[in-house]
């Protein structure tokens, strides 16, 4: 059976750390925190003074408006704090976001992101033994002379895991990364059909065994006995990424629907927009409903994965709804 991991979802940051002490007692095997709301490394760096056991992750951690340099200190000064415990998540983001919120330079996200996975991985394997450290690329040109870090790292090599949704990010990951943050929109035939098959050709690039490599499946999973409202509740998250242009392939087989809910989201419509997501939908992007329910279903994403991060429903949503979802699974797959 794979190990289940928590999605920390919308959740306020002073309260990860608690989170982090339930999954922990509930037995759950890592513990990821997004970066919208906040950032992912400020909360966990308190997660990881409560806890003892649980990994700790970025999920995700944006990789291209940071640079390399302080994205490796952020990982080499949590995985000290964690004891060894850290995951470094890291995807690109949409590019709308990067460059109207950060100001940065998007470029073209799989040369750019493996390109910055490279120079994370020089800096926080080398800023120890106060050589040079030198990168020459397309979207990278350092040349760090004169400084060495007084300590060394806590382990040889952190793990880095990237997200990705499309076959070249997902390649990408299975040859430079250590594992796959799957989305939570990933339905099975997604998996099966573009997931599995797109990890299969990254590794044979890399020359690198099915063993060497993670996989992390993330579901978006609402328990409770009320099915309508869990199943609303889903419908809610489905919504809200199908409006996300990036994602168009993944809801390729539900295009009335997938229109209807562009059309709702232009209108500024959110009841319209969860309203078009089908049933149909429900069943194939997410899990809902009872405990033994919900356990039966995620049966199918176990078989492909070696993780399940469950997720709990978090978008569109009242916050003090996702918490009750949250709860549910630490209750249902804890121990």
């Amino acid at each position: 059976m794979s190990r289940y991991s928590l999605a920390v979802g919308v959740a306020p940051a002073e309260e990860i750390a608690r989170l982090a002490r339930q999954a922990e007692d509930a037995g759950f095997h890592t513990l990821w925190a997004p970066e919208m709301s906040h950032e992912p490394f400020l909360p966990l760096a308190a997660a990881a003074t409560s806890t003892s056991r649980i990994q700790l992750g970025t999920s995700i951690a944006l990789a291209f408006v940071r640079s390399p340099w302080v994205t490796a200190l952020s990982a080499l000064d949590m995985d000290i704090l964690s004891g060894g415990r850290f995951i470094l998540g890291l995807g690109t983001g949409l590019k709308r976001l990067n460059e109207r919120w950060h100001g940065v330079a998007y470029g073209k996200p799989t040369p750019h992101i493996k390109e910055c996975i490279q120079v994370i991985r020089l800096i926080t394997e080398n800023a120890h033994l106060g050589r040079p450290i030198r990168f020459s690329g397309q979207y990278y040109d350092l040349d760090i002379q004169g400084w060495q870090r007084p300590y060394p790292p806590q382990r040889e090599r952190i793990p880095i895991f990237l997200a990705g949704v499309r076959e070249g990010m997902i390649r990408t990951a299975a040859e430079f990364a250590d594992g796959l943050l799957g989305h939570a929109i990933y339905s099975l035939p997604w998996i099966r059909q573009t997931v599995l098959p797109s990890v299969a050709r990254g590794l044979a690039q890399a020359g690198r065994e099915r063993n060497q490599f993670h996989i992390c499946l993330s579901v978006c999973c609402a328990v409770s006995r009320d099915g309508a409202a869990a199943r609303r509740a889903v419908a809610a998250t489905i919504a809200f990424y199908a409006t996300v242009k990036t994602y168009e392939p993944v809801f390729a087989a539900y295009p009335s629907e997938y229109r209807r809910i562009q059309e709702a989201d232009l209108k500024g419509d959110t009841a319209a927009m969860v309203n078009a997501v089908s049933d149909e939908m429900i069943d194939a992007f997410a899990v809902a409903g009872t405990p033994e329910e919900t356990r039966g279903k995620l049966e199918a994403y176990a078989e492909l994965a070696d993780s399940i991060c469950l997720q709990p429903p978090d978008q569109l949503i009242d916050p003090a709804e996702t918490e009750v979802y949250r709860q549910a699974l630490l209750a249902t797959f804890g121990g």
